[in-house]
């Protein structure tokens, strides 16, 4: 009977693992984002989706939640226990001649389908985490499309902001030929000297303006510096969005919609596991007992489960079900919030585009052709300083004014196109462009 002993003892020590995990580490490879050159709008997107930290620490997230199905899914450890009594006492209890040594291995058996559940939760939580990537990857590509469209308008600031430079310049010259001809006053070759001065500040502030566009492009692929030379491309041609009703089925394959209704089915299944504990988890255990004295040995053997009198899980069952119920009434505050926010921008898009057909068409044009005439006008001693002055910054104004109304268009439909679940991914091919054709 002790050969018996001892061999339970050495069967369930060896249940107890020793094992040694080496940590391995993952480093980053090196990405060559643009290099030097000029930068499209692909290789943009394809540098932030490959670098950018909070898409990676998503990614992260993902594998995470993995490795929780994995876990949730797992039997609880057999338990192993050894015990001595009745030695070391005193008279016959001396030493170890009436010991009695009981070596036990207990195992939990998880009921009321706790287990399945737990794993329920977790499995949900793996597909939030998914989700939740999706969304970060569908904001990282709008926020790259938008970074890189306001480098474009910036660049094409910087270009009118040169141009109006240029001609205030040139204007100047004129201004001067006629003061030395002794046809206008010095006065306004003073001030025409002042527009040159006031041209080439908003040149500098344009150029500024440019660098710091390109660094929050840079930053969305996690560089504090851009090494490009320039963004190519132009904004967007606006056309005439479609209509809410033709865009609003699209909101329901977004990955935010996905995401509120996993949420709600994370919190069903939370409220699941609560409601299992109602039922306790039972506990059995087996072994020997060695007799020393008598050098006689018998089995023990015993089952345990709480007894469920104070604690029935009660406050935690309805705090899962107040707590499904507020999912519910956020998810569905989320996804009206989506419907207003894609009718605002389907406002805000039509606006855009009215405003640039009326700028392109109408505006801008009259005022090319107004100061043309006023600066003719004026070498002629038909026009006034002022009047050229005002023809002048008219005409820019205009042009900025048109620069506005497209780069509002082209941010708008960027964020639309967010909405709705769909972006410039140059992975798979579905650009924003084919987007707004097809529209």
């Amino acid at each position: 009977m002790r050969t018996l002993f001892f061999t339970f003892l050495i069967t369930a020590l060896s249940l107890v693992p020793f094992s040694l995990v080496a940590a391995e580490g993952h480093e980053m490879s090196a990405l060559s984002v643009a290099g030097m050159g000029d930068l499209t709008l692909d290789q943009a997107i394809a540098a932030a989706i490959q670098r950018n930290p909070t898409l990676l620490a998503a990614t992260y997230g993902l594998s995470a939640a993995e490795g929780r199905v994995e876990q949730a899914g797992l039997l609880p450890n057999p338990g192993f226990s050894l015990e001595s009594e009745n030695f070391g006492g005193n008279g016959a209890l001396d030493g170890f001649n009436a010991a009695e040594t009981t070596a036990v291995i207990s195992q939990e058996f998880v009921l009321g389908g706790k287990r399945k559940r737990r794993r329920a939760v977790a499995e949900s939580e793996q597909r939030l985490a998914g989700r939740n990537l999706e969304a970060a990857r569908l904001d990282l590509m709008t926020r790259t499309t938008s970074a890189y469209y306001r480098v474009v308008t910036a660049q094409e600031r910087e270009a009118l902001a040169e141009e109006l430079l240029a001609l205030a310049d040139r204007f100047a010259r004129t201004v001067q030929a006629r003061v030395d001809a002794g046809k206008v006053s010095p006065v306004e070759a003073t001030r025409a000297g002042i527009e040159v001065a006031q041209a080439r500040v908003r040149y500098a502030r344009a150029g500024r303006d440019l660098q710091a566009a390109r660094t929050r492009l840079a930053a969305t692929w996690g560089s504090t510096t851009a090494v490009f030379d320039r963004a190519i491309g132009e904004l967007p041609k606006p056309t005439p969005p479609p209509p809410l009703e033709q865009l609003r089925p699209l909101l329901l394959q977004t990955p935010e919609m996905g995401r509120l209704d996993e949420l709600i089915e994370r919190s069903e299944n939370i409220l699941e596991v609560e409601q299992s504990f109602r039922i306790p988890n039972l506990t059995v255990s087996l072994g020997p007992r060695w007799f020393e004295e008598t050098g006689h040995s018998a089995w023990v053997a015993g089952i345990s489960l709480p007894v469920p009198i104070f604690d029935r899980n009660q406050g935690a069952r309805n705090a899962a079900a107040f707590d499904l119920e507020r999912t519910r009434r956020d998810a569905e505050a989320g996804k009206i919030s989506l419907e207003t926010e894609l009718a605002a921008g389907l406002q805000r898009l039509s606006a855009a585009e009215l405003e640039n057909e009326t700028m392109e068409h109408d505006v801008v044009p009259a005022a090319k052709a107004a100061f043309a005439a006023t600066e003719l006008g004026y070498t002629e001693g038909k026009f006034s300083f002022l009047d050229v002055l005002d023809a002048q910054r008219a005409l820019f104004e205009s042009r900025s004014l048109l620069l506005d109304s497209r780069e509002e268009y082209a941010l708008t439909r960027t964020e639309i196109e967010r909405l709705i679940g769909i972006g410039h991914d140059p992975t798979t091919a579905q650009t924003a462009g084919s987007q707004g054709e097809d529209s």
